[in-house]
């Protein structure tokens, strides 16, 4: 929880658009899957298994493509 805490305040908006360095440095942000886990209600094998992830830890980055890849996937099964 604390990394999405810390990328919520670090977060600015100049006239709709984000900072760019603040955006980076979400980018790097790393998120533990334990706080995932916490926030989602989900197992963390749960959570590894339909991301199709490794490890304990993910950057935002890798974490928003694999749930965009899981999103994705999940849309195509439904229609």
């Amino acid at each position: 929880m604390q990394a999405t805490e810390a990328v919520a305040n670090k977060s600015e908006t100049v006239l709709g658009e984000k900072n760019k360095t603040n955006s980076k440095a979400e980018a790097e942000t790393v998120v533990a899957l334990s706080s995932l886990s916490e926030m989602t209600g989900f197992p963390v094998d749960f959570i590894k298994s339909e991301l199709i992830v490794e490890g304990e830890e993910l950057s935002m980055e890798s974490l928003r493509k694999s749930m965009a890849g899981y999103l994705e996937s999940t849309f195509k099964e439904v229609n």
